[in-house]
């Protein structure tokens, strides 16, 4: 499968190439490709970042105290656009606010475009935000009995992440047949150590194997 990489907030592609070196390796053997994709809006890094890493940073929407508004549909844009210039994309892999991003686009593209082809076949989140609705003013909660992404989900958290209820919130909005969930038991991180590297690559290959059976 080829994958459309969306990193988090205040950071850019090349972060999130360098954060998924180890589970891409695996992946690629596996024949999976992966491209990755800047965010729209100037940022400042991160402090654990500054001085560690070149810029520039982006973030894909607004990110603060205010809710992102117009910044969103910025977002869809500016995303759909990447698509249409260097896909097709057959799955999309995101972490922390790119992770948001994608589940946003999933939903609000089969929201208005009810039977058409998902955007995705199946998608990764990786310590996931909670996503925004597409006005850009509430985040999007799960209600009972009620996903509005069908498609195969790979959804990675870390119990010590300061976004894991946000995580959490975001695999309640994936259909259970087809979401998978796996706690990798640290921070907002893409683990690299072996045993959770090994882990991660298994659930993300189960996740695409449904997706291929669907």
């Amino acid at each position: 499968m080829r994958f459309l990489c969306l990193h988090g907030g205040s950071t850019n592609s090349e972060i999130f190439e360098i954060q998924t070196g180890g589970l891409r390796q695996q992946l690629e053997k596996n024949g999976h490709r992966f491209k990755f994709m800047n965010g729209k809006q100037d940022a400042q890094v991160e402090e654990e970042l500054e001085g560690v890493v070149d810029g520039p940073f982006y973030n894909h929407y607004h990110r603060g105290d205010t809710a992102p508004g117009s910044s969103i549909q910025e977002a869809y844009e500016h995303t759909l656009q990447f698509m249409a210039e260097q896909g097709p994309f057959d799955a999309v892999m995101g972490f922390s606010q790119g992770a948001a991003l994608a589940a946003s686009l999933i939903i609000n593209h089969s929201k208005t475009n009810p039977g058409s082809a998902p955007l995705f076949r199946a998608a990764v989140f990786i310590c996931g935000a909670a996503p925004w609705d597409s006005a850009g003013m509430e985040h999007i909660l799960p209600r009972p009995d009620t996903y509005p992404i069908k498609i195969p989900t790979a959804n990675i958290v870390g119990k010590l992440d300061s976004l894991y209820g946000e995580s959490v919130r975001l695999f309640e909005l994936c259909e259970p047949a087809q979401a998978a969930f796996y706690d990798h038991g640290s921070k907002h991180m893409v683990p690299f150590d072996m045993r959770n590297t090994e882990e991660m690559v298994r659930v993300i290959e189960e996740t695409i194997k449904k997706a291929m059976r669907g």
